[in-house]
Order: structure tokens, then C-alpha cells, then sequence
């Protein structure tokens, strides 16, 4: 004899599990993305070190370079987005049975996602943004 709590919490144990290590898994690839994306763009920025210092010494100001690095941020967020927007779709519909009343296409769950990644792109291109705006054109011209 078991109460019904008891039932329950046997028969959901496995898919509350399977949630958890989803979960798990999706936290782990968010920060392995935000963490590629800050090493891509500070790889970029370093090796437009000296193409950023001869800008600002021909009189680009450091909204111009912020405006510059950012667009290159944009531009693979957008990639990511519209990537991981499709395998999304793909594989919700392959998991179909472990969304508990999320469809592949749910607009709010999607939004979420976008919005994310979005908060991602900035926050992993905020340090290598900075750094290149704090370039010193006369330290990277005679480094020449």
C-alpha cells in the first residue's frame, strides 16, 4: 500500500530527472557560448589592434570603433540566432515527449531564447568592446 504522493513521485522520477540533466546540460552550452563568444571577439580585437590605433589616430572617435566591434558582435549573434533557431526546431520536435506543454513552436519559449542569447552576445562582448576603445593610437603606431 502506497499513498498516491508516493505513485506520483515514482512514475515522474525519471522524467524530473531527465529534466534536471536537460537543464543542466542547456546551462553548461549557455556559458560555453557566452564564454566562445568573448574569446572570438577578443581574439578579433587583438588582432585589430593596430587597424583600430591607426583609426583613431586619423580621428575615429570611440563611438565609431564601439559601433565597429559591436556590428561584428551583432553579426554573429544574428548567425547564432538564426542557427540555433532551426536546430531548436528540429530537435523539439525529436523531444517532443519530454516538453510537458511547450510546443517546438511556442512564441514565448523562443522569445525567451532569443532574448537570451541576446543578453549573451552583449555580456561576452562588453570586455573586448571596452579594450578596444581604451586603444592608445600613439602606443600601437610605434609598436610598428
Amino acid at each position: 500500500m502506497q499513498t498516491l504522493a508516493d505513485l506520483v513521485d515514482l512514475e515522474t522520477a525519471s522524467r524530473s530527472t531527465q529534466v534536471r540533466i536537460l537543464a543542466l546540460f542547456a546551462l553548461i552550452a549557455f556559458a560555453l557560448a557566452a564564454i566562445g563568444i568573448h574569446g572570438l571577439l577578443s581574439f578579433s580585437v587583438a588582432q585589430r589592434t593596430q587597424e583600430i590605433g591607426v583609426r583613431m589616430a586619423l580621428g575615429a572617435r570611440p563611438g565609431d570603433i564601439l559601433a565597429m566591434v559591436m556590428r561584428r558582435s551583432g553579426s554573429l549573434a544574428l548567425a547564432g540566432i538564426i542557427s540555433g533557431m532551426a536546430i531548436a526546431y528540429a530537435v523539439g520536435r525529436g523531444m517532443e515527449a519530454l516538453l510537458a506543454g511547450v510546443k517546438p513552436t511556442d512564441g514565448p519559449a523562443l522569445a525567451t531564447a532569443v532574448g537570451l542569447s541576446i543578453v549573451m552576445t552583449l555580456a561576452g562582448s562588453l570586455a573586448p568592446t571596452l579594450r578596444a576603445v581604451r586603444v592608445d593610437p600613439v602606443t600601437t603606431l610605434r609598436s610598428e
